[in-house]
C-alpha cells in the first residue's frame, strides 16, 4: 500500500471529502490530491504530521508509510541528500524546497534561474569565506 493509498483508506473510513481533510490538516486540497495519487512522492514531515492529527492516526503510522522508520537515525533530508551534515545545512534546503513545491506554477527556465543563482551565491560565499 503506498502513502497516497494509506492516506485515501483513511480519509475515506471518516467519510471525509478531500477538501475536508486539507482544512482539517491546513494544507491545501489540491495537495491533498497530490499525495493520494501518488504525484507528490516525499511531504514534508510538518503536512504528514499535520494529516496524521487531522484523520487522528498516530503519527508513527503514517511516517511508516511514507517510508520513514521512526528508528532512523537520519532525518528526511539527510536520507535524500547524504551530503547535508549540518542542522543548518539541511533546514535551509528543506525551505528551499518547500518553497519550490509551494510554487507549482513556476517553469522550467524560473527554476534554471533560481539554480543560476543559488550557484553564483555559493561561489561569492567560498570566495569570502577563504580570505
Amino acid at each position: 500500500m503506498t502513502l497516497g493509498d494509506f492516506i485515501k483508506e483513511n480519509r475515506t473510513k471518516m467519510n471525509m471529502s478531500r477538501n475536508a481533510l486539507a482544512v482539517k490538516a491546513g494544507i491545501s486540497h489540491t495537495e491533498i490530491m497530490r499525495i493520494e495519487t501518488n504525484q507528490r512522492r516525499l511531504p514534508s514531515l510538518k503536512v504528514l504530521c499535520s494529516i496524521a492529527d487531522a484523520l487522528c492516526i498516530p503519527h508513527e503510522e503514517i511516517l511508516k508509510y511514507a517510508g520513514y522508520s521512526p528508528s532512523d537515525d537520519l532525518s528526511p533530508i539527510e536520507r535524500v541528500f547524504p551530503g547535508l551534515k549540518t542542522q543548518k545545512q539541511q533546514e535551509t534546503a528543506s525551505l528551499i524546497i518547500e518553497g519550490i513545491a509551494r510554487n507549482s506554477s513556476l517553469k522550467d527556465e524560473d527554476l534554471d534561474d533560481l539554480y543560476k543563482q543559488v550557484e553564483m551565491f555559493l561561489n561569492y560565499a567560498n570566495e569570502k569565506n577563504s580570505k
